[in-house]
């Protein structure tokens, strides 16, 4: 009895949803700094630091569902805002001119390439007689 219980408990475990949150780049040709999020616990932004120390792009990361806005300052002198909106497939982020917003979680889509078949079968030449 034990045992199915337990049986039971495991595969209403992974029959469960799971939810998966989309990354997103933002990239600029100016230095970005001084990032201020409106709501700390929908997302987190931090600098992406490179070996030339440009710091000109961002990596969002949401922590759960919601909308916030967040504000970055552009060469030291331009307040640019970004609003956010992150929801279970994927993060919605407002277009900027001059920002390039990329999604770096998303799965490449089903049935997107054919793969070849292997010698010997679907009609070609086997190597093996």
């Amino acid at each position: 009895m034990i045992k199915k219980i337990f049986i039971l408990l495991i595969i209403s475990f992974t029959l469960q949803s799971a939810q998966a949150f989309e990354d997103c780049i933002i990239t600029n040709d100016g230095h970005l700094s001084d990032i201020s999020i409106e709501h700390n616990d929908v997302v987190d932004v931090y600098p992406l630091i490179t070996i030339m120390n440009d710091k000109n792009t961002l990596i969002v990361h949401p922590l759960k569902e919601g909308k916030t806005r967040v504000c970055v300052l552009k060469d030291k002198k331009d307040k640019i805002m970004f609003n956010i909106e992150v929801t279970k497939e994927k993060t919605i982020i407002d277009e900027v001119k001059g920002f390039d917003i990329l999604g770096i979680d998303a799965p490449p889509g089903l049935y997107e390439y054919e793969l070849d078949l292997p010698p010997g079968f679907g009609g070609g030449k086997s190597w093996i007689n």
